[in-house]
């Protein structure tokens, strides 16, 4: 009860088989979805760690959806909805990172975070302003009309005509277009790439395991399988870019707070030890992506995507 009204409760179907039309599996998506969103609603109202973090995953998970099953929803619908998830999502987001990132910094101080004072005090402050703009948002109107949009949504998704033709067997296809946008960015990576280029590599190795994932409970025993081994293997690829996104966003604002405070020398070499233990790390995993990118880039993960 998000937006202050009694919810309709959807009912998902236990099993979906690889025969009908897809738009089951699209619905179900999408259910499951707002589902997991709504779950996550009052711990992120609360400002919690897990209840941000939850929120922000489901709506990514649903524009993924929304994305994947786009040639078989009308665009007209599909389309600002996807951008209010975004802008919901931009919103969690920077909430999230803050908590991350206070996280990360905290263990890697070890024993003495407080000749890092200034670092932390920095960082409680913009997380305690990016937590009041996220609990305005939570507590708006714009946020109350994308919740009804989504209720309505998986009670009558509004599907174009090819739904009811295209067969649930038929749907690794709508994969195979994020693997192929990952496939192209991946396969171009060197180790010497701006950090960007990493980046923009993991954020396409998400959408193919989402995909994958949310297409996986509508094939055959044999298909569904090989599609959970491949969004696991797209997993491996996503956590260790993951961790070199955290450690190069980590040395940037270690450097960008260390600048505000060009007089303060104990800090500043404090500040300078812990930047260099984040680039080692970042450097690190810049290694341990060739070797999980090969593992995912093998043709027996692909197989179950051919038609």
């Amino acid at each position: 009860m998000a937006n202050g009204k009694p919810r309709q409760h959807l009912e998902l179907p236990t099993e979906v088989a690889p025969v009908g039309p897809a738009s089951v599996a699209v619905r179900t998506a999408l259910t499951r979805g707002v589902e997991r969103m709504l779950h996550c609603d009052p711990s992120a109202r609360q400002g919690l760690t897990e209840g941000v973090h939850g929120m922000r995953t489901s709506t990514r998970r649903l524009r993924s959806a929304l994305r994947t099953f786009g040639p078989l929803v009308k665009a007209e619908w599909s389309l600002p909805l996807e951008q209010e998830l975004r802008w919901l999502a931009q919103v969690l987001g920077t909430v999230r990172d803050l908590d991350v990132l206070r996280e990360r910094l905290l263990r890697a101080s070890g024993d003495a975070p407080e000749k890092l004072a200034p670092l932390f005090r920095t960082l409680a402050v913009e997380h305690e302003r990016a937590s009041g703009r996220l609990k305005e948002v939570l507590q708006g109107d714009r946020y109350r009309d994308l919740i009804e949009r989504l209720e309505q949504a998986v009670i009558d998704t509004p599907l174009r005509p090819e739904a009811a033709n295209m067969r649930r067997s038929e749907l690794p296809t709508l994969v195979g277009e994020a693997w192929k946008s990952l496939k192209k960015r991946g396969r171009a990576l060197h180790p010497n790439d701006p950090d960007k280029d990493f980046h923009e590599v993991r954020k396409r190795a998400k959408r193919a395991r989402y995909a994958a994932e949310d297409v996986a409970d509508a094939l055959g025993k044999n298909r569904a399988k090989e599609a959970r081994r491949f969004a696991e293997s797209a997993t491996k690829v996503q956590d260790v870019l993951g961790e070199h996104q955290d450690a190069s966003i980590a040395a940037q604002e270690i450097t960008r707070i260390a600048a505000l405070h060009p007089y303060d020398i104990p800090f500043k070499l404090s500040a300078h030890r812990l930047f260099k233990r984040q680039m080692r790390l970042a450097d690190r995993s810049r290694e341990r992506f060739f070797k999980v990118w090969d593992k995912l880039d093998h043709k027996k993960f692909r197989r179950w995507l051919n038609p």
